[in-house]
């Protein structure tokens, strides 16, 4: 189930009880918040979690908690042995006793923690990509090193404030001044390079794409699944013909306010032109070529797949959940991910491709050895 707990604050609980761990998970969306508070909601998520998990003590239950945090909410996710389920009905309540922010003793544990989760991020290497595509001014161009900037900076008086204006309530769409234009933006073309440390280099491909309650994702999808992957477009034309990259990532994200795709080629530096070249066209090709039945009945599958698998443990059903009711979407919107994915057709691959992998309408930055520059 989902519903509000308080004005602006989700809950997102799995409606399975045969799990043998159960899973909740609570949220405030970040949509409307200013950039300080956005920097700082890892901080504030952190210390959530150790009240959160306080309270549940002081009732008697033992149970896990951990901070959640995206580009589009901040909370915790509570965890209980599967036969104490109905434990976690209490999680709005213990989420409302953890405010207001955590005493100031704790400050200095909990920025050690938040630094530690973000010394490996996921996708630092879209930092670039999502700026460009979405502006500096956007939560989504945010990138790693600000944020851990931020954490390292704040004291005692800005995790208070970041904290109240998290849970404050506020209007549904994102405040209008200018950080509610998410919409990916169209960079014509643009090439730029950066040096990076090194002997490697690289290619990053930035798309724009769509938000996630857009039917539009599941086609794109598709796309991306057909580029990517060890039996992806990619793979055959720059590893298995060519010989000419070492590392190969395609794909697409959905978030509440938009969405993008990223194609990642490492490779020699000699080679960075043909693979760039290769990339651009391959993309290029997927919105003018018909795609063959049994690629396209492989691609997705390999989505469904995969959307089951990450779906395995109820906490991250929780967690995407409450992904999606930050933007809107209920848990419905959540379940019918593969009937989506089931009836997309060759033609509606053709056409999310021609819209969205344009070079024209792609973002490229050459990484290259900074020595060499």
């Amino acid at each position: 189930m989902t519903g509000q707990v308080t004005p602006g604050v989700l809950l997102a609980f799995p409606a399975t009880a045969r799990s043998p761990v159960a899973a909740a998970t609570v949220a405030v969306p970040l949509a409307g918040v200013s950039r300080p508070a956005v920097l700082v909601a890892p901080l504030a998520a952190a210390g959530w979690a150790r009240a959160v998990a306080a309270a549940a003590r002081a009732d008697g239950v033992d149970c896990r908690v951990e901070p959640v945090v995206s580009a589009d909410l901040a909370g915790v996710t509570a965890e209980v042995v599967g036969a104490d389920r109905a434990a976690l009905r209490a999680l709005p309540e213990w989420f409302r006793q953890a405010h207001p922010a955590p005493e100031p003793g704790v400050v200095d544990r909990l920025r050690a923690e938040c630094l530690t989760r973000l010394s490996s991020p996921r996708e630092r290497g879209s930092d670039d990509v999502r700026r460009v595509l979405f502006g500096s001014r956007h939560r989504y161009g945010i990138v790693h090193g600000e944020r851990v900037r931020a954490v390292q900076a704040a004291g005692d008086r800005e995790l208070r404030a970041a904290a109240d204006e998290l849970l404050a309530e506020r209007p549904a769409a994102p405040a209008g001044d200018g950080a509610s234009a998410a919409t990916a933006r169209f960079p014509r073309g643009e090439r730029r390079s950066a040096g990076i440390a090194g002997d490697g280099a690289c290619c990053l491909l930035g798309t724009p794409g769509v938000p996630l309650g857009s039917a539009e994702k599941f086609p794109l999808h598709v796309a991306w699944a057909l580029l990517g992957g060890r039996e992806g477009l990619l793979d055959r034309r720059l590893r298995r013909e060519r010989g000419l990259t070492y590392s190969l990532a395609a794909f697409s994200r959905e978030l509440a306010e938009g969405g993008y795709g990223m194609c990642f080629a490492a490779c020699r530096p000699e080679a960075l032109d043909e693979v760039a070249g290769c990339v651009a066209e391959t993309l290029d090709g997927l919105g003018c070529d018909v795609v063959a039945p049994d690629l396209l009945r492989s691609a997705k599958e390999r989505l469904v797949v995969q959307w089951h698998r990450a779906g395995q443990a109820e906490r991250g059903r929780a967690e995407r959940i409450a992904g999606y009711a930050a933007a809107g979407l209920g848990p419905a919107d959540f379940a019918a991910y593969p009937a989506g994915i089931a009836a997309v057709t060759a033609e509606d691959v053709r056409a999310a491709a021609a819209a969205f992998l344009r070079p024209v309408a792609s973002l490229e930055l050459r990484m290259v050895p900074a020595a060499g520059r």
